[in-house]
């Protein structure tokens, strides 16, 4: 009827597909991550969830995040709002300016809600380049990413690459492009924990430690070198591809937080749980910025 609301769930398989189904893996009203991470921080909230000692400050952090400016009426609103990042992480001035500035409309941090799937639909369509909508067959590397490989001098090994499917390259290039990140957060210390990646200031906010300081410069110049030789090689010099590479990756970073091992990963991690999930890009004077977010 007229009175139909139009959500992700009324989205064609072949139109999610386009966008490397992140449209209702995401976006759907009712089994989107994106609404089970409101609801994940609702019942921490709610104290639904028993907690170990070691969870309940990563806890504070996910109710934050998730829940706390929600609320609890509202499951459809921004499932990140501004004044959640600002007030559980250590944010600078250049990146205060990014998430409340003028751009914030081309903005994914500030425009998240469950209708975002609209302009991300839109966007891929709107780049014009045979590379862009044509569709390839993925062989079986869906989800092939720097996280899915071990290498040595004489071997190579690829693991949880997920099924052969026919997407577009800007798609198909999500998980590759994101590992880039999501890899910081696979590293183990010499006892075989995770790496955590953030540690608490004197205020209760969260940070990045010196180490992560330290490296994460050199993942954002390989993935800026990266992302300029494919739009060179693969698109014939479109930069305004970027523009979707960049919001997918931020999609699928997100989206990983919103998986169900987020419990097992909380009882492993003494700040939060799992730093896998925690560096996000976005837009500021048509560079990169990337800021720390769980």
């Amino acid at each position: 009827s007229s009175d139909h609301e139009v959500t992700a769930a009324d989205v064609s398989s072949l139109a999610n597909m386009f966008v490397g189904k992140a449209i209702h893996k995401n976006f759907h009203p009712i089994n989107g991550r994106f609404v089970m991470l409101w609801n994940f921080g609702k019942d921490l909230a709610l104290k639904k969830i028993h907690l170990k000692p070691k969870e309940v400050v990563p806890a504070k952090h996910l109710e934050n995040l998730f829940c706390k400016h929600f609320g609890y009426e509202n499951s459809e609103g921004s499932w990140i709002p501004k004044n959640s990042l600002e007030s559980t992480f250590v944010l600078s001035d250049d990146e205060r300016a990014d998430l409340l500035g003028d751009r914030q409309n081309e903005n994914p941090f500030s425009e998240t809600g469950l209708d975002q799937w609209i302009s991300l639909l839109e966007l891929a369509l709107s780049i014009d380049h045979p590379s862009a909508t044509n569709r390839i067959w993925t062989c079986g590397l869906t989800d092939g990413g720097l996280h899915n490989i071990f290498l040595n001098e004489e071997n190579l090994w690829m693991f949880d690459l997920g099924e052969p499917s026919l997407e577009p390259v800007p798609a198909f290039l999500t998980k590759f492009l994101m590992s880039f990140f999501h890899a910081l957060g696979m590293e183990e210390d010499e006892k075989g924990d995770w790496v955590v990646r953030f540690e608490q200031d004197e205020n209760g906010k969260l940070r990045l430690t010196e180490k992560t300081k330290e490296l994460l410069p050199k993942v954002i110049s390989s993935f800026n070198i990266t992302v300029d030789r494919l739009i060179n090689e693969l698109f014939d010099g479109k930069h305004r591809v970027r523009e979707l590479l960049v919001r997918y990756v931020i999609t699928q970073l997100i989206s990983d937080a919103g998986k169900h091992e987020i419990l097992r990963f909380l009882s492993n991690q003494p700040f939060l749980p799992s730093p896998r999930f925690n560096i996000v890009p976005s837009f500021h004077d048509d560079s990169l910025l990337y800021r720390e977010m769980e």
